[in-house]
C-alpha cells in the first residue's frame, strides 16, 4: 500500500522552502504542507519515484539519483525527467 504522509515536523528546516516532497521507500512519500499533499501532480511525481524505488532497489535508486544529481543537476536529472514526464 501506498502511504503519502506529511513529513515530521523537526525534519522540515533541514530542507529549502522550495522543497515539496521527497519520497523514502517504493511505498512511502512525505510531503512540506496540506497543500502539497493534495496536490495531484505532485502525487504522482512522487508515485513515479516510488516506481523508481521498486525498478531498482533501495541502495541503487539511492545511489542512482545522488550520481545523477552530480553529473546532471537537479533539473536534468534522469530520474527527475522521468518523474516530471510521467506525472502531466
Amino acid at each position: 500500500m501506498k502511504k503519502h504522509e506529511l513529513m515530521p515536523k523537526w525534519l522540515i528546516g533541514f530542507f529549502p522552502k522550495k522543497f515539496t516532497a521527497i519520497t523514502i521507500s517504493k511505498n512511502t512519500a512525505w510531503y512540506r504542507d496540506l497543500e502539497t499533499l493534495d496536490d495531484e501532480v505532485i502525487r504522482r511525481h512522487e508515485e513515479v519515484h516510488m516506481m523508481q524505488y521498486e525498478r531498482y532497489g533501495w541502495f541503487v535508486f539511492i545511489i542512482l539519483y545522488l550520481w545523477y544529481t552530480i553529473k546532471h543537476g537537479y533539473w536534468n536529472n534522469p530520474l527527475e525527467i522521468e518523474a516530471r514526464e510521467k506525472s502531466k
